[in-house]
């Protein structure tokens, strides 16, 4: 969002003048102390206001925006703002954004598993090479009937195992995947690598009269898909570190209504670039405001993860900073054992 913009949402709480009972102070950073001093004794509207201003004397600096936004954190009202501030702390410190989000694609299924990678392990690789060498000059429905009549006569779970790559490099959150044809979504595991990875239930959908259509292993249906990006050009300074990590705790505080994909995104791009982060590092007022490490992100994460219900994505962020590495997905206990886990990583 343009600074001018951001600006005039908050105008009208800019006119708050220097309490007389404090010592003068040296206009911008004087403002910046006074905010951060009022975020520690609990006085967050004071403080937003302090950043303001602080904003109205020079809108180039990061800082102020930092501050305005992390104060949001504690305001209800001012969570629309909140993002606002984010992204303009990240673009005053980096001089462009980091989180590129909601990029839209579509790409098409082939049986020949090239843009959609079968990589489940379960599957004897034999079976696939036959699979694989029939596609190329048999109907691709029958290729399809053989494929799921051979996991279901060997008892084979039907659950496989796929990933795809998106176009753009570095993904750092993809959370559904949408299959046109059969009209299924379907939540993804994990973004790792350069690969998204989704599990799939392989069935037969009947889509009409003498017509079936074998999920996930025919050629053609398109699969749309949402995602973010992570631009990593350049060195990235300690203020757009904290901007991500308030920012995913502002779709935190947001329960429900907070953007998931940002939330991922955030802590996904902090577990990158800074595995060793503390909010603050190296700034005495923002050291004292935050108690929040490396782990206490992937947390975060998928806590957002875990009551949006994508269990195995909140999973995955927990194992990234070495946490519930034994848990069994398939246990009748995960879900109470995944949540006694992301208590445990919060306290």
């Amino acid at each position: 969002m343009p600074a001018a913009i951001i600006l005039s949402a908050g105008a009208g709480l800019s006119c708050m003048k220097n309490p007389s009972d404090l010592p003068e102070i040296e206009e911008y950073d004087g403002f910046i102390e006074l905010g951060w001093q009022a975020i520690r004794q609990d006085e967050y509207l004071n403080a937003f206001e302090y950043f303001q201003q602080a904003i109205d004397v020079d809108v180039t600096r990061a800082d102020g925006f930092l501050g305005a936004a992390i104060s949001t954190l504690f305001l209800e009202d001012y969570w629309d703002q909140g993002d606002d501030y984010f992204q303009a702390a990240i673009q005053q410190d980096l001089g462009r954004s980091i989180v590129v989000q909601h990029l839209e694609e579509v790409q098409f299924q082939d049986t020949m598993w090239t843009v959609f990678q079968c990589v489940d392990p379960d599957l004897p690789q034999d079976s696939l090479n036959i699979w694989l060498s029939l596609t190329a000059d048999s109907g691709y429905v029958w290729v399809g009937q053989q494929i799921y009549g051979y996991l279901t006569e060997n008892e084979f779970s039907t659950d496989l195992l796929f990933r795809f790559s998106p176009v753009y490099d570095n993904p750092v959150a993809c959370l559904d995947i949408y299959q046109a044809q059969s009209g299924y979504f379907y939540s993804c595991d994990s973004t790792s690598s350069g690969f998204t990875f989704v599990t799939i239930p392989v069935k037969t959908v009947r889509l009409g009269p003498g017509y079936y259509h074998h999920s996930w292993i025919e050629v053609g249906p398109s699969i749309i898909y949402d995602y973010a990006v992570l631009d990593l050009n350049g060195s990235i300074g300690q203020i757009t570190l904290d901007a991500l990590a308030g920012w995913l705790m502002l779709q935190e505080v947001r329960g429900t209504e907070g953007d998931l994909l940002q939330a991922i995104a955030c802590a996904y791009g902090l577990l990158q670039v800074a595995p060793d982060y503390q909010f603050g590092t190296d700034n005495p007022d923002r050291e004292s405001v935050f108690d929040t490490d490396i782990v206490d992100v992937a947390a975060s994460g998928a806590s957002c993860a875990f009551f949006s219900e994508k269990y195995i994505y909140s999973w995955f962020m927990c194992k990234q900073v070495g946490y519930g590495l034994g848990l069994d997905p398939q246990s009748e206990n995960f879900l109470l054992d995944l949540l006694e886990l992301l208590v445990q990583m919060k306290s």
